[in-house]
């Protein structure tokens, strides 16, 4: 009777805590915390004296993987994707279209499709670190992102960012057992974080 007085006041003590988090058992309470994702900081290679007072229309294409492996066009397509939704979320840009039909094929074959679509903004990436923990291990991506002034090819920004996000081990209290918990996808989760951050540090240098 006592153990079950004891959980529940540490339930109580909880407050607002969301409840999915626990797990009452014969032993204890597990408690499940969402893991951090540890953001590098943005770095600012190319940023623009000023943008052109004008709608932009942007073209996305698929980025590049600098890691040779098996799925490095697959992993360069979802990257985009994700990359293209997070700053569609930040509304960067009126429109942003996605290319998904061919790989990075190099700048001119990008700013080609770029001028075809009628674009005046070109962003292209490139994925210089990917390694997917899965639901245990340790996920860390790095990205370049890179955005092009379509009429005149010039490169307006460019910024490099890192992140990653990993399990911790489980931590055994009185009557709780608190571990960190990974979301179902940490590869999502970590790109679409470096996303938002790149489109914030972007979008600073736009007109109000």
């Amino acid at each position: 009777m006592k153990f079950f007085l004891l959980c529940a006041c540490v339930l109580l003590v909880a407050g607002c805590a969301s409840m999915d988090r626990y797990d009452v058992n014969l032993y204890g309470i597990d408690y499940q915390d969402d893991a951090e994702i540890l953001m590098g900081e943005l770095v600012e290679a190319v940023t623009p004296a000023s943008m052109p007072d004008t709608g932009y229309r942007a073209l996305i294409v698929p980025f590049a993987l600098r890691q040779d492996i098996a799925v490095r066009k697959d992993v360069g397509r979802e990257m985009a994707d994700v990359f293209r939704r997070a700053w569609l979320e930040r509304r960067v840009f009126g429109a942003m279209e996605y290319d998904s039909s061919k790989p990075w094929a190099g700048l001119d074959a990008a700013m080609s499709a770029a001028r075809a679509k009628g674009a005046n903004i070109l962003v292209t990436g490139n994925v210089s670190q990917f390694y997917e923990g899965g639901g245990a291990g340790r996920t860390s991506v790095g990205i370049t992102a890179e955005v092009y002034w379509v009429p005149d090819g010039t490169l307006i920004w460019s910024a490099a960012q890192a992140a990653a996000m990993e399990a911790g081990p489980a931590k055994d209290y009185v009557v709780v057992r608190s571990q960190v918990r990974l979301p179902e996808n940490p590869t999502y989760a970590v790109m679409r974080a470096l996303s938002l951050s790149m489109a914030d540090g972007f979008a600073r240098h736009l007109r109000p």
